[in-house]
């Protein structure tokens, strides 16, 4: 028989794959439905959805009494920034081949790691800073952008991993005392009245099917963030840090079989050394015995401490 804790390991590092499996069918769904309606109307309905299993963890886990001390200020801003980069990763898989959106997501534990520098007065040493080199190179490999077209999409898609990251900075400096529910519960409630103050204004009718499928990618997106942090809890640093890169597989496989696009030489070549320095930096940091983040390439939100 194995082990307890190899089972525990085996059941979190397998809900953790079907946790990030969920994220890339939240992208597929919003990417397929996003030329009738408009984004914020997107984001905002997936909210409302993905409370509903943020509830019922919560209530399962007696979270409730654990809201009341939270700061307002951190999870104001926390949220804003995460809405803002929201609105900028479903505009790129909009307009942009799922397999180059995910180059530009994996940017993010790149970036954290420079924001850890500039604004928590870390240190970087040589070997991580020629990740960080390393991995910006992949990403310009991979989106291509001396032979094909730059356009303004992918411009504002660079934006999504920048506010991405300034979201876990914000909690990394103020809210480290806060509580894994009242990111949930704050984070999604906040997240609804954002894009709702602009939905009364711009909703757009939807079809009974849309409707349904939007709720479906809410529903993807509050069971994946759940199945992801309690990964991130218990899984070691290492395993948990390489399992976010399977997204790149998922995100081929919904390109191509929904949505007809074949990745490109430079997709795979870009992808392989951005994986490479983001693994790396994550070993690195699991040595130096830093906090792992509950979703370094997903929406980082909170630093889960072992």
């Amino acid at each position: 028989m194995k082990p307890t804790s190899e089972k525990k390991y085996l059941t979190e590092f397998l809900l953790a794959i079907i946790g990030y499996f969920l994220f890339v069918a939240q992208d597929a769904i919003v990417k397929y439905i996003a030329s009738d309606y408009k984004i914020i109307q997107i984001i905002f309905i997936n909210a409302c959805f993905a409370l509903i299993p943020v509830i019922l963890y919560t209530q399962t886990h007696q979270g409730w009494n654990k809201l009341k001390k939270a700061s307002f200020k951190v999870h104001f801003f926390r949220t804003l920034t995460m809405c803002v980069g929201l609105f900028f990763v479903y505009t790129g898989f909009y307009h942009l081949p799922m397999v180059t959106m995910y180059s530009i997501i994996f940017l993010i534990p790149l970036l954290i790691t420079i924001g850890s520098v500039l604004f928590l007065g870390e240190t970087v040493r040589w070997k991580r800073f020629t990740a960080i080199v390393t991995g910006f190179v992949g990403t310009v490999i991979s989106i291509n952008p001396f032979t094909a077209e730059l356009n303004n999409y992918v411009l504002l898609a660079l934006l999504a991993p920048v506010l991405a990251a300034s979201s876990y900075l914000i909690v990394r400096k103020y809210g480290e005392q806060e509580s894994l529910f009242s990111f949930l519960i704050y984070g999604k409630i906040l997240m609804i009245i954002f894009t709702g103050v602009f939905v009364i204004f711009i909703f757009d009718e939807m079809s009974f099917n849309d409707l349904v499928l939007n709720a479906i990618s809410g529903l993807c997106r509050g069971i994946a963030m759940i199945f992801v942090i309690n990964a991130a809890r218990h899984l070691p640093g290492a395993i948990f840090g390489s399992i976010l890169y399977t997204q790149i597989f998922a995100g081929v496989f919904f390109g191509y079989f929904i949505f007809g696009e074949i990745p490109t030489i430079n997709n795979y070549i870009g992808n392989f050394i951005i994986v490479s320095a983001g693994l790396y930096i994550v070993l690195r940091e699991m040595k130096l015995k830093k906090n792992i983040v509950t979703s370094t390439a997903r929406h980082p939100t909170i630093p889960i401490k072992k």
